[in-house]
């Protein structure tokens, strides 16, 4: 159901990566020419920052970060299933509270007016994506229990 969410935060952090990747190029023939572009950095920290966090919702959600399986292979195929979901509700435990401090953050940006030091760009366009991303991680991570839930459960052997 919310899969499409996913895949579609995912695509817009990969077209930010790609604006900054041609703001960087820009400025780097621009300084060739004349001047580069005022503000660059600011730009490119936006962008980056807002495809890295945009990004991780599908991340969690289709399994793509790194996992360490030292412990998890020796169990049992029930006991690694338990390991699995233990790490997961920390997980979710860990993201919901970013996701609810960095919301509450981006509230305080927009009522405060900060700006960026370079070129005066609201410092909510930064807490934005990273609210955003956290919140969608969030929610990715609670359908992946849902999922791990509706397993059926092995039995001894890792017969099901």
């Amino acid at each position: 159901m919310f899969d499409p969410v996913f895949r579609y935060l995912a695509l817009a952090g990969a077209g930010s990566f790609a604006v900054a990747a041609c703001i960087t190029v820009a400025d780097v023939v621009l300084r060739q020419l004349a001047s580069g572009i005022l503000g660059a950095v600011d730009y490119v920290q936006l962008f980056i920052m807002s495809g890295a966090f945009l990004a991780m919702p599908y991340a969690f959600r289709v399994n793509a970060h790194v996992t360490l399986d030292l412990v998890s292979a020796l169990l049992p195929p029930l006991g690694e299933r338990l390991l699995a979901i233990a790490a997961l509700i920390l997980t979710l435990v860990f993201c919901g509270l970013l996701a609810f401090y960095t919301c509450i953050s981006t509230l305080e940006m927009l009522a405060s007016s900060d700006i960026s030091m370079n070129i005066g760009l609201p410092m909510w366009f930064y807490w934005s994506p990273f609210a955003l991303g956290m919140s969608g991680s969030t929610l990715a991570i609670g359908v992946n229990i849902a999922d791990a839930l509706m397993q059926p459960i092995p039995g001894p052997g890792g017969v099901e």
